[in-house]
């Protein structure tokens, strides 16, 4: 019996099919009962290593974990070093302040150790058993009087060190005992101190007296019998040194505390292997190798044993100073986590194990099963297949039918990839011949009307993708317009508000004109919408909105457009912009008189060039009144005539010119004209070569909004609570201690001068408005006053650098104050001074 062509199709294709299978069926099933049989074998010996090998890891990263840690400890000692010697330096230099502009200060009357016994808390005066006996001059008295100044810088100081202490070469010493326990007693006002204490005969004085910057003691058993260490440095007069001062450090000035206010185990050694400053256990002591390498200023761990018991002494040299650090941790706290790593291990290879067994019986099964599905699907897949290869046959012999009929419409549909389908596209070429010259003088006819309609059309829609007006706001107004060089255009523009707090405008400039560069606009300000949305929904940073949108904009670009964007994102209530520009011309940001260009990042290219490009974003704070103004480069590649072109220059003239005192849409016409002018003057017949887009945003500020405020008497008394009040908002905004403790600096500074001299003899009152924001966190404190008109930003600043006699009286203050914050600016409003301080605390 003789077969036709899709019957032996059908044999063919089936007897190959099933002879593929069993060879492969039979592969698999053998392949997994020798990975079966090879694990049973090996399952011992794998659990063991990989358990081995995870604790191992785990104790190498523990060990490396110590290091950087005590590293870290040995920073931040280093930082408290430096903050103690800066602190005894800022005292020489009041107390030194003091002695040689005496005419600026009253005589001050401080508590004498030797009338009573005084509470600790308050600074007070001591005077040597030798001083007692020669009688004090009048001349030392006043000394005396103009030294006890330094009473409140004491106290201020006093809230971190034990105790603070000025002790002159004359006999007196001004002392400060940090403890306000209720019952305490002044150490200096004790019995056994009060007729037989003189600062002169102590180490520490001799040690000040032979430097002139801060220095530290070795530790020594202070006369509260505490084991301390000192940093001293002498202070001077109008004939030279005139004594020494200084602070008594304990560990917590030193070694940082845990969240409890414990301090872990750790110790300081000097160069010469002297323990400054320990909270180890008492039986503790260093090997004589830890201590000559801890000397010699390595870094590094060692295994001891304290109490019978295995610890890891862990060791690094303190920056600036000749010091090094150890801590102490139990062997137990080392390896815990190897130790949990192995056993966590061991059951996972076990688990892994029965899992396995369970597949290799489950996939056994499964592949008997599959067979006899697989047998019917080839069987199946095998008719189909042989009806499909001699369709195309009947399909040709259709079409001959159709054509010699006259049907030249008829297509012959054969897609096979062989003679068969060029037989088709022969057929189809000559029908296609035979009613070209038919269609082609109607069409040349309506092309030119579909044209006009096309354009009619794009420039409709790319007017409607636009962004309508948003509703009036109080923090922003924000005005944007675009005028095309034809019809339609590549440049756009956008604006949203995405919640009540943030605001994101975009600019763009496609690269070409015409329809198409208006469609792809269309998609590309779509996508970046949608990419900033995305980001914010899933709390993304912008540059990541970039990243997604450049991807997207490249899957869809057929043409090979590219696209210079510039996007933002302004925070309403704070006035913090983030901005991506993916090569765009650089904004304009004018403050006032002050007009600068938005920092780019030459990293950031164009949209639509190369996939998985990584965006960097910028982030500025604007002030109040502050003007952003996008343009495109339709502006400053402006040409006239003369293909002279407007340039940057020009644009900038313009807008200093109407600068920020014109509303947004008043600068937008104003630039326009200003171009159009340009581009028109020669009074020739120019067109505009490119377009024109613009976006103005005018940030007027939110200044109240998020405020926090306090409104004292204008008195010095009132102090702590505004140094409460800041201190609380501080902390609780994650400020480093440092910048905490400079600000308060800052804030004494201003509030003891509105105090002492705004009212004169008039009771009145302060306001201290205080706004924190930005990460990392930025404060902002105004100062409200309705005393006598005052802006202390007018002075001069002292010439620091000129000697003691040279240098003019006062200064130092206001001059204190804007060395230590990032801003300052005065306003007399009214009847009131405003004085503003803006402050990175970090």
């Amino acid at each position: 019996m003789k077969l036709d062509i899709k019957k032996r199709l059908l044999m063919l294709m089936l007897l190959g099919s099933l002879l593929s299978f069993l060879f492969l069926g039979s592969s698999l099933l053998y392949g997994l009962y020798g990975v079966w049989d090879s694990f049973n074998d090996k399952k011992e010996e794998i659990t063991v290593a990989v358990a081995d090998y995870t604790r191992d890891f785990a104790k190498d990263q523990a060990q490396e974990s110590m290091e950087r840690a005590v590293e870290l400890k040995s920073e931040t000692v280093s930082f408290q070093v430096n903050a103690i010697k800066e602190d005894v330096k800022y005292l020489s230099d009041e107390v030194s302040v003091i002695l040689h502009s005496p005419q600026s200060y009253e005589l001050m009357k401080l508590p004498n150790a030797a009338d009573e016994k005084l509470p600790g808390g308050i600074p007070y005066v001591h005077y040597s058993s030798q001083l007692k006996s020669q009688g004090i001059s009048p001349e030392l008295e006043k000394e005396i009087g103009l030294v006890s100044n330094i009473g409140e810088q004491m106290r201020s100081l006093g809230r971190y060190y034990v105790n603070v202490f000025v002790a002159s070469q004359n006999g007196y010493t001004v002392y400060y005992d940090t403890s306000e326990e209720k019952g305490y007693v002044a150490i200096l006002s004790r019995d056994e101190w009060r007729d037989t204490y003189d600062a002169r005969k102590r180490d520490w004085y001799s040690l000040g007296m032979s430097v002139n910057e801060p220095v530290f003691t070795d530790v020594y058993t202070s006369i509260t019998g505490i084991k301390i260490v000192s940093c001293v440095m002498p202070y001077y007069d109008q004939n030279g040194v005139a004594g020494v001062l200084g602070v008594d450090c304990s560990p917590k000035n030193l070694f940082v505390q845990g969240e409890d206010g414990t301090i872990n185990n750790g110790f300081i050694i000097n160069d010469k292997g002297v323990i400054l400053l320990s909270t180890m256990p008492k039986t503790f002591a260093p090997t004589s190798k830890v201590s000559k390498r801890m000397r010699q200023r390595f870094t590094g761990y060692e295994k001891m044993y304290v109490d019978g018991e295995e610890y890891f002494l862990s060791y690094a040299p303190i920056n600036d100073t000749k010091w090094s650090i150890g801590t102490l941790l139990s062997k137990e706290e080392v390896m815990k986590d190897a130790v949990s790593a192995q056993r966590s291990m061991v059951e996972q290879m076990n688990s892994f194990y029965t899992s396995f067994v369970r597949i290799i019986l489950l996939m056994g099964g499964l592949t008997i099963i599959i067979s006899l599905v697989v047998f019917s699907f080839i069987l199946f897949c095998s008719a189909k297949m042989a009806v499909r290869f001699s369709r195309p046959v009947y399909a040709l012999m259709e079409g001959a039918d159709e054509i010699a009929k006259g049907n030249f419409q008829h297509k012959i549909q054969v897609q096979t990839g062989d003679e068969l389908e060029q037989l088709a596209e022969s057929f189809n070429t000559m029908t296609d011949a035979l009613s070209h010259y038919t269609s082609e003088i109607a069409h040349r006819a309506k092309e030119k009307s579909r044209i006009e309609a096309e354009l009619s059309a794009a420039t409709h829609i790319q007017t409607s993708l636009l962004p309508t007006p948003l509703p009036p706001q109080k923090e922003f107004s924000l005005a944007a317009a675009m005028y095309p060089a034809t019809k339609v255009g590549g440049d756009f523009y956008d604006y949203y508000l995405i919640d009540e707090s943030y605001l994101a405008v975009t600019i763009g400039d496609v690269s070409d004109k015409g329809v198409a560069a208006a469609l792809f606009m269309a998609g590309a300000k779509t996508v970046i919408k949608n990419g900033i949305l995305r980001a914010v929904k899933k709390g993304l940073p912008l540059a990541d909105a970039l990243f997604y949108a450049n991807n997207q904009i490249i899957a869809a670009n057929k043409e090979y457009y590219f696209v210079s964007a510039f996007t933002g994102i302004l925070n309403i209530k704070t006035g913090e912009f983030t901005y991506v520009n993916c090569g765009h011309n650089p904004p304009v940001l004018l403050d006032g008189n002050k007009m600068s260009y938005l920092p780019s990042f030459k990293t950031n290219a164009v949209l639509g060039v190369m996939e998985d490009l990584n965006y960097t974003q910028n982030t500025i704070q604007l002030k109040s009144n502050s003007v952003i103004f996008l343009y495109t480069d339709g502006i400053t590649f402006a040409r006239n005539g003369s293909l002279e072109m407007f340039t940057k220059k020009r644009m900038e003239e313009k807008l200093s010119e109407m600068g920020n005192r014109k509303a947004p849409e008043e600068l937008i016409k104003g630039m326009k004209d200003s171009v159009i002018s340009f581009i028109k003057g020669s009074g020739e017949n120019v067109e505009q070569s490119d377009d024109i887009t613009m976006l103005v945003l005018n940030y007027t500020g939110c200044d109240d909004m998020e405020a926090e405020e306090i409104i004292v008497p204008a008195k010095v008394e009132e102090l702590s609570k505004i140094i409460s009040f800041i201190s609380n908002m501080s902390v609780t905004s994650g400020c480093s201690q440092r910048s905490i403790n400079q600000l308060m600096l800052v804030v004494e500074e201003i509030f003891v001068n509105i105090a002492e001299y705004a009212y004169k003899d008039k009771d009145a009152l302060a306001v201290i408005k205080a706004r924190m924001y930005g990460n990392p966190p930025e404060i902002e404190l105004k100062f409200i006053d309705e005393g006598i008109p005052y802006n202390p930003l007018e002075r001069d600043d002292p010439d620091i650098e000129a000697s003691l006699d040279d240098r003019k009286i006062g200064g130092l203050g206001i001059y204190l104050v804007k060395k230590k914050v990032d801003d300052i600016t005065y306003q007399r409003q009214g009847n009131k001074n405003i004085l503003t301080i803006r402050k990175k605390m970090i």
